[in-house]
């Protein structure tokens, strides 16, 4: 009732020794050229210019908001938890800002956006900065973690509105 078909045992261990044989070549081939760009011509790519003063500060203004944001949301959540219902707008407004602001943040950082989408990009940042800024006002003289997210969205409303003129 045995097949012809059947792999032997023998021919299993050659088989893996042949692998393992070409495992070993390939490692000793990748360690030997110590460049793993070895190959690559880049003689002809212009370095990337150096960012601008504008781009640089929606960079660092967009961090200090997402990092305050954050911390305002946790607040109103908790607030709005225990029933303060006058939270509401505050929470909502944060919770877009942050996604807002993260994109932001991102294609900022990401530095290769086409200048008229990051200029379209940073005026609805700072929309969306504004108004969460101005959620926040009526809890501000009450809780520090909505006064420091105004701030923070101010501050980076301002950065994007210099980068989008």
């Amino acid at each position: 009732m045995w097949s012809d078909n059947r792999i032997g045992r023998r021919q299993v261990v050659t088989g893996l020794a042949g692998l393992g044989t070409a495992l070993a070549a390939a490692s000793a081939s990748a360690q030997a050229g110590s460049d793993p760009h070895a190959g690559h011509v880049m003689n002809d790519a212009p370095p990337a210019p150096p960012l601008s003063g504008a781009h640089r500060a929606v960079i660092e203004s967009t961090a200090a908001c997402l990092a305050a944001g954050r911390v305002c949301l946790a607040r109103c959540t908790d607030h709005f938890a225990s029933g303060m219902k006058d939270m509401v707008d505050c929470q909502r407004a944060v919770m877009n800002m942050l996604a807002v602001v993260g994109a932001m943040a991102d294609v900022a950082g990401y530095a290769n956006a086409a200048a008229a989408n990051v200029r379209s990009l940073a005026a609805t940042c700072a929309a969306f900065c504004r108004s969460c800024a101005d959620a926040c006002e009526p809890h501000a003289a009450r809780h520090e973690e909505c006064r420091a997210c105004r701030d923070a969205c101010l501050d980076c409303a301002k950065a994007c509105e210099a980068l989008a003129a």
